[in-house]
Order: C-alpha cells, then sequence, then structure tokens
C-alpha cells in the first residue's frame, strides 16, 4: 500500500460541517529528479491537479489526493515558456499512476 509510501500524509478535517479526509502526496523528491534538480526546493503549493485518489485502509474509502509541488514548478508552469515545466510535470503524474494511485481523469 502507498501508506507505507514517505511521500504520503493523510489529513482528516472537517468542512462546512462534514468530515472530509483526504491525502497529501509531496511531490518534491520525484521533480528533483525529472528535472535535473532544477525544481523540488523551497517553497511549496497544493496543485490545481485534483484527479488523483487512494484507497484509505482505515475505512475502506477512495480518498482524494492533493498533490504538493514546489512553488518554482508551478510559477514555471503558469509562466511565459512552460514547456519544461509541463513536461516535468507529466513524468510526475504518470510516476503516481505507476505507484497505484488511482487517476479520475484524463
Amino acid at each position: 500500500m502507498l501508506f507505507d509510501d514517505i511521500n504520503v500524509t493523510k489529513r482528516k478535517t472537517i468542512t462546512n460541517g462534514k468530515k472530509y479526509d483526504f491525502f497529501i502526496y509531496d511531490m518534491m523528491t520525484m521533480e528533483k529528479e525529472f528535472s535535473e534538480k532544477k525544481f523540488g526546493k523551497g517553497d511549496t503549493v497544493i496543485s490545481k491537479v485534483t484527479d488523483f485518489k487512494m484507497l484509505d485502509e482505515e475505512t475502506d474509502e477512495m480518498l482524494d489526493v492533493k498533490l504538493r509541488i514546489s512553488k518554482r514548478l508551478a510559477d514555471h508552469m503558469d509562466g511565459l515558456e512552460p514547456e519544461e515545466s509541463t513536461e516535468v510535470f507529466k513524468k510526475c503524474l504518470k510516476e503516481l499512476e505507476k505507484r497505484n494511485l488511482v487517476r479520475t481523469k484524463k
């Protein structure tokens, strides 16, 4: 199970009076690896991509997975020349699929 992965953290919150549990997957090490250390360091943000889910073994529910990425990568993807950063991000998403995260959209 991916819960053994050091990059995954489970969060339990209450949103609008309802219980909302989710996972946060830290992609910093993958970014660093796929970008030859150009990305994957410094401040972090939560990615706008929300199309991954993962099984919570405690509740047997599929929970949302939020992706923590470097602010530098996010800024480059929104910048004037996003090609390199977008390619790194796509490689990270493919790696997540290999690690058995369920992708709900493509």
